[in-house]
């Protein structure tokens, strides 16, 4: 192949490459509160755009069952993984997946 082949075809693929959206690329799947503190993993992505997500067993006191976060409560963090505008509290309440009666404990 010769030199200007090859320059070329790198160039293409820079291109390409470069024209990916950044929600497009893969993204760490942690969810994080306001202050910092992990509140849950991402397990997927639903069509509409919700998540599903179980939360942390550690910060929030669940873990036992995924639940729905809706695509607008969640938004890219500039360091990596998810940002959700929710509280702990908030997060208590979303509904588990898949659906079934529940009363979280509350405080």
């Amino acid at each position: 192949m010769s030199m200007n082949r090859k320059l070329a075809l790198m160039g293409a693929i820079a291109a390409l490459i470069s024209a990916l959206p950044v929600q497009a690329q893969d993204r760490n799947p942690i969810v994080y509160n306001h202050e910092g503190n992990e509140v849950g993993v991402i397990q997927s992505i639903r069509p509409n755009g919700d998540a599903i997500m179980l939360p942390t067993q550690a910060t929030l006191d669940l873990g036992y069952y995924d639940v729905v976060m809706p695509a607008s409560m969640l938004r890219p963090r500039a360091r990596g993984g998810w940002e959700t505008t929710m509280n702990n509290q908030q997060i208590a309440f979303l509904p588990p997946v898949p659906h079934r009666f529940f009363m979280p404990s509350g405080d």
